[in-house]
């Protein structure tokens, strides 16, 4: 459920001036990668070496492999043939 009409924002936006879009768009991308941050942080603090873990590869196929290495933004996945590098908010926590 969205707190506000997206369409009604899109027109409003239309009729900015391009300065104020400027500055909106700079505001938009501090709060976006503010909330991936946040969101890396807590999957990073839930994962460790050996955890069971999926993704979506570049296919759109489901890969499920264990986590070899972990970095500040990325895991490095071993799913048997390959070793996938993998930015942590793209990874699903499996069951044991």
């Amino acid at each position: 459920m969205s707190i506000v009409d997206t369409t009604a924002v899109q027109a409003a936006i239309t009729q900015l001036p391009l300065d104020d879009m400027l500055k909106l768009n700079k505001f938009l991308v501090s709060h976006i990668k503010a909330k991936r941050a946040v969101e890396a942080r807590r999957m990073k603090r839930s994962l460790f070496i050996g955890s069971r873990v999926s993704f979506e590869d570049n296919d759109g196929q489901k890969q499920t492999g264990q986590i070899i290495k972990i970095m500040r933004k990325y895991a490095k996945v071993d799913v048997g043939h390959f070793t996938w590098r993998v930015p942590l908010t793209a990874l699903t926590k499996e069951a044991a």
